[in-house]
Order: structure tokens, then C-alpha cells, then sequence
């Protein structure tokens, strides 16, 4: 079992990006929702980032006009997101470890 944690840990990047994909392709878009974003709470308008999450998950139902009018960067940042989590997996059977990570005082990199 903590093996398993330690393999989590070493590679909880790529976790985080798959997990937030599924969420995104899952969740209910047309619903209102409470927002994390601190410049929507502090009362402003206009967030360059609102709406990118709701792009998103329209982009994954190969809604490509809905994505845009959500927000015009959408394509890009899943294009980015998917990019990051091949790099990432390249990078896991890259290591013999398969990304088990250690630290010894005194070692760099």
C-alpha cells in the first residue's frame, strides 16, 4: 500500500489533470455553480479565466461553437492539457521506477 501512495504522490500532476479532465467531460455545464474564482467573489465582471472550464467540457462533446462563445481559448488549453498528460506518461515508462521519486540529502536534480 505504500508503494501505491508513493507512486500517486511521484506522479499526482498527471492524476490531477486526468481526474480534472473526467470531471469536466462529466459535469453538467448548463447548471449555475458556486465559483472558486477570486476575482468573480471580489465583485469584478470580467475574469480573463471564467468560463474556460465550461469550454471545456463543450469541446470534449464536440460542441466547437458553444466552446467558443464559453471562452475563445478553450481548444488551445485542452490542446495544452492533453499535450502535458502524454508528456507526463512519456516521462513515467521513461524512468525505471516508473516515477517512484526519493530524496537524498545532499543530491541535485
Amino acid at each position: 500500500m505504500k508503494r501505491v501512495f508513493q507512486f500517486i504522490w511521484a506522479n499526482l500532476e498527471l492524476f490531477f489533470w486526468i481526474i480534472a479532465l473526467i470531471y469536466l467531460f462529466s459535469m453538467n455545464a448548463d447548471s449555475t455553480h458556486f465559483t472558486l474564482c477570486p476575482i468573480k467573489n471580489l465583485g469584478f465582471s470580467f475574469c480573463p479565466g471564467c468560463g474556460i472550464g465550461h469550454s471545456l467540457h463543450h469541446i470534449m462533446h464536440l460542441d466547437i461553437r458553444a466552446s467558443f462563445s464559453e471562452h475563445p481559448l478553450g481548444i488551445f488549453a485542452l490542446i495544452v492539457i492533453i499535450l502535458r498528460i502524454f508528456t507526463l506518461v512519456k516521462n513515467l515508462f521513461k524512468t525505471q521506477t516508473y516515477g517512484i521519486k526519493t530524496f537524498t540529502p545532499g543530491s541535485r536534480g
